[in-house]
């Protein structure tokens, strides 16, 4: 049993940090497809987890949400799970509210 637990642990640090070097492309164009190349070939949901974040940090909310119900999907553990579903709700939570500042004005 112990062996396929250090199995899962080497391909979890593989992945981070196949990851990670995704990240450090020269532009976010580059990221941004790499982590999709990653994902396709992964079906990970800590790499879809990674290419929503990015999304939302470009301001591009629609695809920052599919990717993280995609991660949602793909994560096993309920923690994980919550993450991204936090990530969603915060999405949407901050659309009301700015929203509801435009109506304001």
């Amino acid at each position: 049993m112990k062996r396929g637990s250090e199995l899962i642990k080497k391909d979890h640090k593989t992945i981070a940090d196949r990851i990670n070097e995704c990240r450090h492309q020269p532009t976010k164009h580059q990221s941004l497809s790499s982590l999709k190349e990653l994902l396709d070939e992964t079906n990970d949901g800590l790499v879809s987890y990674e290419l929503a974040h990015m999304f939302e940090k470009i301001g591009k909310d629609k695809e920052a949400v599919r990717y993280y119900e995609k991660a949602e999907s793909l994560f096993k553990e309920d923690s994980y799970k919550n993450m991204a579903r936090s990530a969603i709700n915060n999405i949407v939570i901050e659309a009301l509210i700015a929203e509801k500042k435009k109506k304001k004005k």
